[in-house]
């Protein structure tokens, strides 16, 4: 077992990432249930920031930007000479001037208050609405296209309820883990079974494992059975960190239905990874590759932003990913925790898995790199 066991050896060099991964998720989770509590601080309401805005482009993109930004800023005519007294005193959060040359470089001058941090939500709606066009744009969608489906997105309100039943407050708390964790699980997972395998696709590597008294079968054998116990040990951290955090029990029906329903996905993960491994040439494109990966099909699949309030073109584009039907097993069984309601979506995730795994036979690269 001297592959198996070199294979943990070289996962725990990348410990520092995993942990880095963990963190966030963990940060983020403690503060959306600190979140959760009944503070007595009343009903939310979103904040309109008073701004100075101006644009030099007059482009389509910049005047987009400029409309989404009258939709939720206050924005305040005034002399341009005056702006910078303004920004001082406070009479103004922030000033914009979007620039000539915004439409190749999608750069605002920004400069916020120093009195006010409220400032910072202006920069916020400015990313979020540049994302969500370029998010379109890399879809293959045409600008113009792209700026309607974003301004369709940003539009969309969700009136928020506050309901004081404990099952229900337990059943959003378990949604929220569950729908966040595709994040973490598959970063994690690809970057240990991908980084795992381009090390073993080395040039000076992979001829020395070939006169090895090892056969390749074994050495295969031995990989997969990494690959496949890497991943349940980081399905099995998260679901005892769930136990713990939430306080559940396995006695629940709908907690042991949601652990089945993620470790299904763990495993169309694991098979995504080893394939992701063949396409990636090195660790340079393996990391823009995770990143796509993982940050896109958690955008467009609902994990980090509710499937309820998401456009049909994203959850269009989503389906081409596990990650759509894992979340929409997570929500359908908190409406109704039953085998029968999740089995068909469990069994295209494990269509995924079986697609993965052809496709990296077939796709198995002739040529091994070197470092």
């Amino acid at each position: 077992m001297t592959v198996f066991k070199n294979y943990f050896k070289i996962a725990k060099a990348h410990r520092k990432s995993l942990l880095l991964y963990a963190g966030i998720f963990f940060l983020i989770l403690i503060f959306s249930l600190s979140g959760s509590d009944d503070s007595g601080l009343g009903d939310y309401s979103s904040l309109k920031v008073d701004i100075y805005l101006k644009d030099e482009s007059n482009t389509d993109l910049s005047k987009a930007l400029y409309n989404h930004l009258e939709k939720n800023c206050n924005i305040i005519k005034m002399d341009e000479n005056l702006i910078e007294d303004s920004l001082f005193y406070g009479e103004i959060s922030s000033i914009v001037i979007i620039p000539e040359d915004f439409e190749n470089t999608q750069k605002v001058e920004y400069k916020s208050s120093p009195k006010d941090i409220s400032g910072m939500l202006v920069e916020n709606h400015i990313n979020q609405f540049l994302n969500q066009v370029n998010f379109y744009e890399r879809a293959g969608f045409e600008r113009s296209i792209a700026i309607e489906n974003a301004n369709k997105d940003l539009d969309k309100k969700v009136k928020v309820v506050k309901n004081n039943n404990d099952k229900v407050k337990s059943n959003d708390i378990s949604n929220f883990y569950f729908d966040f964790l595709n994040y973490p699980l598959m970063s994690q997972i690809i970057l240990i079974v991908s980084t795992i395998m381009l090390v073993y696709k080395k040039e000076s590597l992979y001829k020395r494992n070939a006169i090895s008294p090892v056969g390749k079968s074994s050495q295969s054998l031995q990989l997969s059975l990494g690959h496949i116990v890497s991943g349940i040990i980081i399905w099995l951290v998260y679901m005892i960190l769930y136990l713990l955090i939430c306080k559940e029990s396995l006695s629940s029906n709908l907690v042991r239905l949601l652990f089945l329903n993620s470790f299904v996905f763990t495993i169309s993960t694991v098979c995504m990874s080893v394939f992701i491994s063949n396409i990636a040439k090195n660790e340079n494109s393996l990391n823009g590759i995770m990143n796509v990966v993982a940050l896109g099909s958690s955008f467009l699949s609902g994990a980090f932003v509710p499937q309820e309030i998401l456009s049909e073109t994203s959850l269009k584009l989503a389906r081409i990913f596990p990650s759509y039907y894992y979340i929409t097993n997570n929500n359908m069984l908190i409406k109704s925790p039953e085998l029968a309601t999740s089995s068909s979506n469990m069994l295209i995730m494990l269509g995924f898995s079986a697609v993965f795994i052809i496709l990296s036979i077939i796709i198995k690269p002739k040529v091994r790199n070197s470092n």
